[in-house]
Parts: C-alpha cells; structure tokens; sequence
C-alpha cells in the first residue's frame, strides 16, 4: 500500500510552462480529483490518497482509487415517497468524461475527427444492473495520464499545422498577445464549459507568453490547446452550484446548466449560442433550459448522444467484430456486416426520437432502417423470402467501417421492434447456438430495469452443440434447471426461449437448423418460442407469451417497460446511479412521459427541467463529496 501526497487543487488548475512540459503535473491533477469523489471535498494543503491497485481504470500504476458505486433502486423509484415541496437531489460524484464525449469536444473545438480517444482505456459499468458506461465511479491510472498528455500534444501539434484549422478556431489574424488573449477568452472558456476564471486566464497568457518568446505564435498557441486538454476543468466535469447559506441543495450555476445540457444531448461542450443564454441569465427557468434542449435535439450533433445512448442501452459495443462459425455463411462472406446492423439499430433509435417517434413504436414497428447488404441478410435462408427496399424515408449514413451507406425504413417479416433487429440477437447470442440467458438477461436489465446478481465462480461453460435428435430448447432448458442456478436463470431464460426463431446471427430460422444447410434424416426439429416473465418483486410485469412478437407487444405494454426506460434516460443524462433522493425528479418526468403519449423527444426535454438535472446536492467538509 503506497500514499501519494496531493497538493492543494488551487495550484493543479494553473498551467505554467514547466507543467506544459510535465506530466507529473497532470498526473497529480487528476489524481486529486479523483480523491474529491474518493475522500472529500474540503482538505488541508496536502492530502494523502491510499493507493488501492483494485478497482482503477485501465491498468498502469494506480493514482486514485475507484469509488463505491451505489446499488440500483430500479422502477420502485416511480413509487417511493415524494415529499413535495424544496429540491430534493441525489449526490453527484465528480466525473471524468468519456472517451465518446472527449472525441466530439475536440471535434468541436479543434475540428478533428480521428476520434484519439478510442484508443483510451474503455469506462466501466456505473454498477450491477445498470449498464451504461461511465467514468462516474472510476479511479485513475497512470495509464490514462499518459494517454491524456499524448492525445493533447498529437491534437495541438495537429491544429497549428494545419492554417485551416487555426483560422477556423484562432478569432483574430494579426498573430500577437492581443488574438492570443482572445483565443484564451473564448476557445478556452468554451473548452472549459464557461469556468475560466482570471486566474487561470492569467496562467494560460503566461504559458502563451513564454512559448511564444521561445519559438513563435503558433507554438504559444499550441501550448494553450496543449494546456486547457490536459487541465481537470476540460477531462472532469465540475460543479460547485450556485452560492447559498445553509442549503443542502443549490441550483447549478448558469454555465454548469449548459455544460449538462451540452453532455446529455450533444455529449459535447456548448455551443455559442448555449454559452450565450449562459451568460445572459437565461437558463434559470424551467422554461428556458427546456427551449434550449429542444433547440438542441433539432440539432445533427444529437444524433452522436441518440447513437451512444443506444449503443450502450442495446449493449452494441461488440457487434462490429462478433465471430460466428462457419456454418454461418452469410455472416462470414460480409466483414462489414456487424458495423450495418449497428448502424441500423442507431438510426430506428435515432429517427423515431428526432421524427417525435414513441417508445411504442420503437418497440413494436415491423419496419427498420437497412441497406442493400442488410436486406439481402434478412431475405437469405429458408423461411425468408427476398426484401425489397423499401419507399420510407432514408438517412445516409458515414460510418468509417462501411463508407457512406443510404439505409432505408424498409418493413421485414417476422421482425417487430429493435429487440427483434438482427445485430441486438446476434450480440446476445454464442458462435454457434442463441442465449437465452443473454438474450433474457437484455431484457430484464435494459427493458425491465431488474438487477441480475453476478453469476458465481466455477460455473462451467454453455453448450456449443445440440446432440442429435436433441433442440436447442432442451439444451438451454438443462442449463437453466440445474441448482442453484434457476434461482436467478427464472428471471432470464424463459424470456430469451421467446427468441428461439432466431439463429445466432440473428436471422430468422423457421425450424431449429442454427444455419446449417443440410437437414438430419426427418428434417430439422420445431421451434418452441413460448415462454414466460417471472416478477422479480411483488408488483411487477409478469406474463405468458408465444414467440417475440408477442413478447414485445406486451413489453411495450406494460408500465414497467415504460418507467424503466425513462429510468435509463435519467441515468444517461447524469451520468450516475438513481438514490431515493430523485424520486420526486423521477415521478414527474415520468408524469411528463406518460402525458406526451410516451413521446421520447418529450422525455428527453422533461429531464432536463428536472430538479436532478438543475440542482446539486451540497456536503459538508470531509464528507465523500465532491
């Protein structure tokens, strides 16, 4: 157990030229402010952090420890005690962003798209149960200092080389300490979400100043960049709210309600118009914060929250280079085949948000956004006959991994809602056979918002054959029954044998073939898609159902289904984990919700109204606080 010595934060915010060229610098400012969320807010000049090498994020040597995540209330927040009356807000722990939100702030500020945080070690799940991923609850590791400083230097270097760029971010061109203030004021107030103060204004002028001594004007200004990429005001987000006597919850100060804003909907930094209203005093209304959201959801940049949301939600970080087996031959002939289903899912998500779409019809519509590849996937095999595209609207799509692709809404036989689109079965799903575990396990998570407790050690390996004159069924079926393991397999697996009509690629089988071609002597077995919903608690969405198509008209049913999924959006608007102190929040953006015809749009604009959203919760010194 080693202590690492942090000094004050007040000196961790102010850049000069020795720190511009030291990580050490960065490495202690990051560390101490991970030990804010670890230890407390309020500390002496120096502060010693116990270095735990468990629970930090991405490997390398260990600077702060992760925090505790809290447990998961789930939808009994719709229903728990709501005294009316002064804000009631949960903790919010301070947080690093995430690799999503680092490559669309450096695209907005520096107009760079190589996306250098892909390369970053990956964020974890905010906790058991609830799967969106986040820095929120992460410690830090050497690793992630040295990916930082790198990244920062590559993007600077990158940015005064090319004239473009810096004509597009520089607002001056005379090139001297006058456009060097200038661009300090505003890029660098922007980068840092509208909380450059003048101390560090004056810091980040003196590293100008010096660079600029030494080499020339583009170098001092490749210093800033460098600089306010590596500080905890652009890699944490920070809130101090605004100042109040004896509160234990104040409103979040003008500039923190943008920077949530710009997070949630464009998982980016604002926009001038955002840091305008800002500082204007025009986001300290209900009504204001709001105007500006459904400002921002007409915006393109949303569709980048919508696609990370859902590629989190639909647990879709995999897709791309899933392997299946050689039987699988139509999977195995397209290397690009993964990145289209995700593409699909992303744009059924996105349009039916932007298009004033309902969690209704994102469950329960025959129809989805494919392309050529994607319909000749869905028409291949036995049982399925060839798609035509079809005469919906169209989005064109650029994804890297596929090239500038049009996908179409087209509607597809035996599909109904995107927990029957190809890429959601075939992520949940072996090489070989389907998962109902896996399959059931998405559902009851990410659409029911029930926590499945972590399998225990030594549990063996699934089957990757069926025996002859066996099914598929039979051989989950044995897994499921053995004990202990049916006291949790209940909850999962009756609900991923609805599933069973699909392969593990996710195209439809009208019988138990699992893509081989060549049927057993009597033909290949029957498909049994029946299955059940057991409830976890008392209360809750419990049903029979034959095949996934009426499994997914009763989900979207069912008044779990719908807190649970204004319960995921709450959680990726904040970036953490429900308590009981946010049911008031919660119940009326539920109320909202469910007045507005379950209108996701609608939701999205109520969270961010929302006391959770706009209040933060005060501690007192020495507290786990910020």
């Amino acid at each position: 157990m080693k202590v690492l010595l942090l000094p004050d934060l007040s000196d961790l915010f102010v850049p000069d030229l020795r720190r511009f060229t030291d990580s050490r610098w960065l490495a202690a400012a990051l560390a101490a402010l991970a030990a804010l969320a670890a230890a407390g807010c309020a500390g002496p000049r120096e502060q010693a952090l116990v270095d735990f090498d468990a629970g930090v994020a991405g490997g390398g040597t260990s600077l702060a420890p992760a925090i505790e995540a809290p447990s998961a209330i789930g939808v009994s927040l719709f229903s728990a005690s709501c005294t009316p009356g002064a804000p009631s807000v949960a903790w919010s722990p301070v947080r690093r962003i995430s690799r999503v939100e680092y490559n669309d702030m450096v695209r907005d500020l520096l107009a760079d798209t190589t996306q250098p945080a892909n390369g970053f070690p990956p964020e974890s799940p905010m906790t058991n149960g609830v799967n969106f991923e986040a820095n929120t609850y992460q410690g830090v590791s050497s690793l992630i200092v040295q990916d930082y400083e790198q990244a920062a230097e590559t993007l600077a270097d990158t940015a005064v080389s090319n004239p473009s760029t810096v004509s597009s971010i520089v607002p001056c061109q005379t090139q001297d300490s006058a456009c060097a203030q200038q661009f300090i004021e505003t890029w660098g107030n922007r980068a840092f979400r509208g909380q450059l103060d003048a101390a560090e204004e004056a810091s980040l002028m003196q590293l100008y100043t010096a660079a600029q001594a030494q080499f020339d004007f583009p170098t001092g200004i490749q210093a800033i960049i460098t600089a306010v990429l590596e500080s905890p005001r652009f890699l944490y987000v920070l809130e101090f709210g605004e100042p109040s006597e004896g509160a234990g919850v104040v409103p979040l100060a003008p500039y923190e309600i943008a920077a949530r804003l710009a997070l949630f909907l464009w998982r980016s930094v604002p926009d001038a118009t955002l840091m305008t209203a800002a500082r204007s005093g025009q986001l300290g209304t209900v009504a204001e914060v709001q105007a500006q959201a459904t400002r921002m959801l007409a915006d393109p940049r949303a569709e980048d929250a919508l696609n990370d949301f859902t590629t989190q939600w639909m647990q879709l970080q995999s897709t791309p280079s899933l392997g299946k087996d050689t039987q699988f031959a139509f999977w195995n002939g397209d290397s690009k085949l993964g990145s289209e289903m995700v593409d699909e899912t992303l744009i059924d998500v996105s349009q039916d948000v932007l298009d004033g779409g309902s969690l209704t019809s994102l469950l329960t519509s025959p129809s989805s956004y494919i392309n050529s590849d994607l319909a000749s996937f869905y028409g291949n095999g036995a049982g399925n006959s060839a798609i035509a595209m079809g005469a919906g609207p169209s989005v064109m799509v650029n994804d890297p991994a596929v090239g500038a692709t049009q996908y179409t809404k087209t509607t597809l036989p035996h599909r109904t809602g995107i927990l029957t689109n190809a890429g959601v079965l075939a992520t949940q799903s072996h090489t070989t056979l389907p998962s109902s575990v896996l399959r059931g396990k998405l559902v009851r998570e990410q659409i029911l918002c029930d926590t499945i407790p972590p399998p225990p050690p030594g549990i063996p390996a699934p089957a990757t054959s069926v025996a002859d004159g066996g099914t598929t069924r039979s051989v989950l079926e044995a897994h499921f029954n053995k004990q202990p393991c049916v006291s949790c397999h209940q909850y999962m697996d009756p609900i991923g044998l609805g599933f069973g009509f699909f392969d593990a690629t996710g195209a439809y089988q009208p019988d138990d073939a699992n893509g081989f071609q060549t049927a057993p002597p009597g033909g290949f077995p029957a498909v049994d898609a029946t299955g059940q919903v057991n409830a976890m608690s008392p209360g809750e969405f419990s049903t029979t159902f034959d095949g996934a198509t009426d499994l997914a008209t009763q989900l979207a049913g069912a008044q779990q289904t719908k807190q649970c999924f204004a319960l995921q959006a709450f959680r990726y608007a904040l970036s953490r984990v429900e308590s009981a102190d946010d049911s008031c929040s919660a119940q009326t953006v539920f109320e909202a919700f469910a007045s507005s015809g379950l209108t996701i749009e609608k939701l999205l604009v109520a969270i961010t109204g929302s006391d959770a959203f706009r209040y933060r919760s005060l501690e007192t010194p020495g507290s786990e606080c910020q």
